[in-house]
């Protein structure tokens, strides 16, 4: 036999002593320390949305990484690709809560002389390596002919792929 749920909801809306006796188990379960966790969760979420949104620095990462996606991660500069948009956000979910400033800081140039690069490289998508140390963004200029014209892409460190001869 199956039971009727919205019959069942019903039933326990029309019932004011059902009403007043789940609002008193409810009024008991909320205690101070769940508002004050409540209070806190909806805090960090409000501003790892807000911070994420123009790309400053997350007060709290893992909140961010909970509570943001990838592509509401922004900036002013102008529209992030989405490969650094989610390089960001895996950042942001290995609690480092650096801002956009951390990859479109001062360029560092290229990296064609993979001699002189202390970092530690991977590949992350087609034309894009992420150094799985401190999360520092690279591409490839030959994948992305156009780039000079693009508003973030000049602001990045530069490396070849295996695909255009270089080691990543």
């Amino acid at each position: 036999m199956t039971v009727d749920r919205r019959a069942q909801c019903c039933a326990w809306n029309a019932d004011r002593q059902h009403q007043v006796m789940a609002g008193r188990a409810r009024a008991h379960a909320f205690t101070r320390d769940y508002q004050s966790a409540a209070g806190h969760a909806s805090f960090a979420a409000f501003s790892a949305r807000m911070r994420a949104g123009n790309g400053s620095p997350q007060l709290f990462p893992e909140a961010a990484a909970k509570y943001v996606a990838p592509e509401q991660i922004g900036s002013y500069v102008g529209p992030l690709p989405s490969e650094l948009q989610q390089i960001i956000h895996a950042a942001w979910a290995a609690g480092n809560g650096w801002g956009i400033d951390h990859w479109l800081g001062e360029p560092l140039g290229s990296l064609f002389a993979p001699e002189d690069d202390t970092h530690t490289w991977q590949v992350f998508a087609p034309g894009w390596v992420v150094c799985s140390v401190c999360f520092l963004a690279a591409f490839c200029p030959a994948c992305f002919p156009t780039w000079p014209d693009d508003p973030i892409l000049p602001r990045l460190p530069q490396v070849l792929c295996q695909a255009h001869g270089g080691c990543w």
